[in-house]
């Protein structure tokens, strides 16, 4: 096999993993909110904000399981079109995968949902397939930014992660750390989606698209431009890292 077929063979391989994982993650946080948010349910917590902490310490063991798994290890354990963007952004991540890594990761997205409705039945109905909402009188302009600035943040403590050899191997804790600190400090006030996938299936199979922009671009704006940001910086110390010229 030459190598431009074997490179598009891991192409196609990895892409699968990535619809594979990010059916996982939405199925996985659609039952979540079945079970925990559901009036009636026997696990429901009633009080929010012991809700969003409960559900951003699952979430942020969940992702983090996902990433260190082996298709999680093979693919990059993206789970999030954020992710894709922002290692395409800081050079890491060739372009030509970007498209097929975040159309595998919203495809994943609707087929978790439906999973979850399929299994869960009326239950997952009533909750509306988990679509995100964010608090009353939460604006569109500053649900764009609260969503953008709180991912942007965990990117940025991913970056110091990156820049450090050593400390490379624990890049899926991080995310996944910081992913539930914002769902749980910031779930009451934005409904905490900070990511495409998790909000493209339950607003498609919901057909509820309030707000569906704002969730759907600003989780890929903040990491962008960390990544531009750290892409550039890394450039200008370039020059300074190499030896002087005689």
């Amino acid at each position: 096999m030459s190598a431009s077929a074997q490179s598009r063979a891991d192409l196609v391989r990895h892409t699968v993993y990535e619809f594979a994982l990010t059916t996982v993650l939405l199925f996985a946080v659609v039952t979540l909110v079945r079970w925990l948010a559901l009036p009636g349910s026997p696990l429901a917590i009633t009080d929010p904000h012991t809700l969003f902490a409960v559900a951003g310490i699952a979430v942020a063991v969940l992702i983090a399981a996902l990433m260190y798994s082996p298709p999680g290890r093979a693919s990059g354990g993206h789970l999030h079109p954020g992710v894709t963007v922002f290692l395409w952004a800081c050079g890491l991540f060739p372009r030509r995968a970007v498209l097929p890594y975040v159309t595998a990761q919203l495809a994943g997205s609707a087929a978790g949902t439906a999973l979850a409705g399929l299994v869960w039945g009326e239950p997952v109905r009533r909750i509306g397939y988990a679509a995100v909402h964010p608090a009353a009188g939460t604006g569109s302009v500053e649900l764009f930014l609260i969503e953008g600035c709180a991912l942007a943040a965990v990117f940025v403590a991913v970056t110091l992660v990156m820049t450090r050899p050593a400390l490379r191997g624990l890049i899926p804790a991080v995310i996944g750390l910081g992913v539930g600190v914002v769902i749980a400090t910031l779930g009451t006030v934005t409904g905490a989606s900070i990511n495409p996938a998790r909000a493209f299936g339950p607003a498609l199979l919901s057909g509820q698209y309030e707000h569906f922009w704002n969730y759907m671009i600003a989780p890929l704006a903040g990491p962008a431009l960390v990544g531009l940001a750290h892409r550039a910086l890394s450039a200008r110390r370039a020059p300074e890292a190499s030896p002087a010229e005689a």
